[in-house]
Protein backbone atom coordinates (compact mmCIF):
# COMPACT_ATOMS: atom_id res chain seq x y z
CA UNK A 1 0.00 0.00 0.00
CA UNK A 2 1.21 3.41 -0.84
CA UNK A 3 1.41 6.07 2.14
CA UNK A 4 2.46 9.54 2.17
CA UNK A 5 6.06 9.85 2.17
CA UNK A 6 7.79 10.31 5.38
CA UNK A 7 9.38 13.33 3.70
CA UNK A 8 6.35 14.71 2.62
CA UNK A 9 4.63 14.31 6.28
CA UNK A 10 7.69 16.03 7.75
CA UNK A 11 7.61 18.99 5.43
CA UNK A 12 4.21 19.42 5.93
CA UNK A 13 4.64 19.55 9.66
CA UNK A 14 7.54 22.22 9.40
CA UNK A 15 5.53 24.44 6.99
CA UNK A 16 2.30 24.27 8.98
CA UNK A 17 4.25 25.42 12.12
CA UNK A 18 5.71 27.83 10.29
CA UNK A 19 1.93 29.27 8.64
CA UNK A 20 0.41 29.38 12.14
CA UNK A 21 -1.19 32.63 12.93
CA UNK A 22 -0.93 31.53 16.88
CA UNK A 23 -2.44 35.33 17.56
CA UNK A 24 -5.78 34.25 16.61
CA UNK A 25 -6.23 31.12 18.77
CA UNK A 26 -6.29 29.96 21.90
CA UNK A 27 -3.51 28.07 23.35
CA UNK A 28 -5.51 24.94 25.07
CA UNK A 29 -3.31 24.21 28.35
CA UNK A 30 -3.13 20.92 30.40
CA UNK A 31 -1.78 22.25 33.61
CA UNK A 32 -1.75 18.69 35.67
CA UNK A 33 0.49 16.78 33.04
CA UNK A 34 2.26 19.78 31.50
CA UNK A 35 1.02 20.00 28.13
CA UNK A 36 -0.24 22.49 25.16
CA UNK A 37 -1.16 22.94 22.02
CA UNK A 38 -3.61 25.36 19.93
CA UNK A 39 -6.34 23.90 18.45
CA UNK A 40 -7.43 25.04 15.01
CA UNK A 41 -9.43 27.81 14.72
CA UNK A 42 -13.45 26.58 15.95
CA UNK A 43 -12.66 23.08 16.72
CA UNK A 44 -14.04 22.00 19.89
CA UNK A 45 -11.53 20.37 22.72
CA UNK A 46 -12.74 18.40 25.54
CA UNK A 47 -10.69 15.99 28.00
CA UNK A 48 -11.48 12.97 29.46
CA UNK A 49 -9.77 9.85 31.44
CA UNK A 50 -10.14 6.63 29.96
CA UNK A 51 -8.99 3.33 30.92
CA UNK A 52 -5.78 3.43 28.79
CA UNK A 53 -5.34 7.53 29.55
CA UNK A 54 -4.77 9.50 32.20
CA UNK A 55 -5.79 12.24 30.19
CA UNK A 56 -7.01 12.25 27.20
CA UNK A 57 -7.38 15.88 25.38
CA UNK A 58 -9.75 15.68 21.51
CA UNK A 59 -9.55 18.26 19.67
CA UNK A 60 -12.38 17.51 16.92
CA UNK A 61 -14.45 19.60 14.00
CA UNK A 62 -17.40 17.24 11.90
CA UNK A 63 -15.62 14.25 11.02
CA UNK A 64 -12.00 15.72 11.48
CA UNK A 65 -10.21 14.74 14.87
CA UNK A 66 -7.13 14.17 16.80
CA UNK A 67 -6.09 13.88 20.04
CA UNK A 68 -3.42 13.44 22.81
CA UNK A 69 -3.17 10.63 25.48
CA UNK A 70 -0.91 10.54 28.47
CA UNK A 71 -0.29 7.41 30.11
CA UNK A 72 2.22 5.31 31.60
CA UNK A 73 4.60 3.83 28.41
CA UNK A 74 4.63 0.06 28.22
CA UNK A 75 7.46 -1.76 29.88
CA UNK A 76 10.78 -1.12 28.11
CA UNK A 77 9.01 1.12 25.62
CA UNK A 78 11.44 3.30 23.97
CA UNK A 79 14.81 2.70 25.94
CA UNK A 80 17.41 3.20 23.68
CA UNK A 81 19.21 5.73 21.92
CA UNK A 82 19.15 3.81 18.78
CA UNK A 83 16.93 5.15 16.42
CA UNK A 84 16.24 1.82 14.28
CA UNK A 85 15.88 0.01 17.79
CA UNK A 86 13.06 2.31 19.21
CA UNK A 87 11.51 1.74 15.51
CA UNK A 88 11.05 -1.64 15.39
CA UNK A 89 9.70 -1.20 19.14
CA UNK A 90 7.23 1.26 18.24
CA UNK A 91 6.16 -1.52 14.94
CA UNK A 92 6.16 -4.62 17.61
CA UNK A 93 4.07 -2.41 19.51
CA UNK A 94 1.41 -0.93 16.98
CA UNK A 95 1.34 -4.81 15.70
CA UNK A 96 0.60 -6.51 18.61
CA UNK A 97 -1.08 -4.04 21.05
CA UNK A 98 -2.85 -1.71 18.56
CA UNK A 99 -3.87 -4.61 15.95
CA UNK A 100 -2.06 -2.14 13.12
CA UNK A 101 -0.87 -3.37 10.16
CA UNK A 102 1.60 -2.33 6.89
CA UNK A 103 2.95 -0.02 9.72
CA UNK A 104 5.80 2.39 8.60
CA UNK A 105 8.10 3.84 11.74
CA UNK A 106 10.48 6.52 11.44
CA UNK A 107 12.35 9.55 14.00
CA UNK A 108 11.39 12.82 14.65
CA UNK A 109 11.17 15.65 16.56
CA UNK A 110 8.60 17.16 18.99
CA UNK A 111 9.51 20.55 20.22
CA UNK A 112 13.06 19.48 19.90
CA UNK A 113 12.80 16.47 21.62
CA UNK A 114 13.69 12.83 19.86
CA UNK A 115 9.84 11.24 19.42
CA UNK A 116 8.65 8.31 16.61
CA UNK A 117 5.82 8.72 14.25
CA UNK A 118 3.70 5.60 13.18
CA UNK A 119 1.59 5.20 9.90
CA UNK A 120 -0.63 2.16 9.57
CA UNK A 121 -4.23 0.73 8.82
CA UNK A 122 -6.10 -1.04 10.91
CA UNK A 123 -9.30 -3.21 10.06
CA UNK A 124 -12.67 -1.98 12.26
CA UNK A 125 -15.94 -2.88 12.19
CA UNK A 126 -18.87 -0.29 12.65
CA UNK A 127 -21.83 -0.74 15.11
CA UNK A 128 -24.18 -2.59 12.21
CA UNK A 129 -21.34 -5.04 11.16
CA UNK A 130 -19.71 -2.74 8.30
CA UNK A 131 -16.22 -3.38 8.07
CA UNK A 132 -13.60 -0.76 7.48
CA UNK A 133 -10.53 0.13 7.20
CA UNK A 134 -8.89 3.25 9.97
CA UNK A 135 -5.31 5.16 8.95
CA UNK A 136 -3.87 6.32 11.81
CA UNK A 137 -1.13 8.51 11.84
CA UNK A 138 0.69 8.69 15.65
CA UNK A 139 3.68 10.36 17.05
CA UNK A 140 5.18 8.69 20.42
CA UNK A 141 6.91 11.20 22.99
CA UNK A 142 8.19 9.73 26.36
CA UNK A 143 9.44 12.39 29.29
CA UNK A 144 10.27 10.55 32.47
CA UNK A 145 7.60 8.56 33.18
CA UNK A 146 4.76 9.48 30.95
CA UNK A 147 4.34 8.51 26.78
CA UNK A 148 2.23 11.01 25.33
CA UNK A 149 0.80 9.93 22.09
CA UNK A 150 -0.81 12.43 19.36
CA UNK A 151 -2.70 10.57 17.10
CA UNK A 152 -4.99 11.37 14.33
CA UNK A 153 -7.05 8.71 12.10
CA UNK A 154 -9.65 8.73 9.17
CA UNK A 155 -12.18 5.54 8.23
CA UNK A 156 -12.72 4.51 4.80
CA UNK A 157 -13.81 1.46 2.15
CA UNK A 158 -10.87 1.90 0.74
CA UNK A 159 -7.22 3.41 0.50
CA UNK A 160 -8.38 6.47 -1.93
CA UNK A 161 -11.49 6.50 0.50
CA UNK A 162 -9.28 7.31 3.06
CA UNK A 163 -6.95 10.08 1.19
CA UNK A 164 -9.77 11.85 0.33
CA UNK A 165 -11.31 11.45 3.71
CA UNK A 166 -8.01 12.57 5.09
CA UNK A 167 -7.09 15.66 2.75
CA UNK A 168 -9.29 17.97 4.20
CA UNK A 169 -8.28 17.85 7.94
CA UNK A 170 -4.50 17.22 7.28
CA UNK A 171 -3.19 21.06 7.03
CA UNK A 172 -5.22 21.89 10.37
CA UNK A 173 -4.24 19.16 12.21
CA UNK A 174 -0.51 18.97 11.55
CA UNK A 175 -0.53 22.70 12.32
CA UNK A 176 -1.86 21.95 15.44
CA UNK A 177 0.13 19.09 15.92
CA UNK A 178 2.82 21.06 15.39
CA UNK A 179 2.41 23.51 17.84
CA UNK A 180 2.21 21.15 20.90
CA UNK A 181 4.29 22.20 23.99
CA UNK A 182 5.40 20.03 27.18
CA UNK A 183 5.81 22.78 29.70
CA UNK A 184 8.65 22.81 32.15
CA UNK A 185 7.61 21.30 35.91
CA UNK A 186 7.51 24.07 38.45
CA UNK A 187 10.64 24.01 40.53
CA UNK A 188 10.53 22.77 44.03
CA UNK A 189 11.97 25.09 46.55
CA UNK A 190 14.82 23.68 48.22
CA UNK A 191 15.01 24.17 51.96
Amino acid sequence: MRFFSPLFLSVSILLAACNDPATSRLRYINKPYLFSFIPPKDWTVTESQTPTCLASVEARHGDCRFYICVSQPPEEFLPTTSDFANCELVKAYVEEKLKGFNVRSQPSRLQGRRSYDAIYLRNVVEKDGTPLLQLVRQTFLVRGKLLYTLTSYVFGKSEEELKAANAPCDEAILRSQASFFLHKPPKTPTP
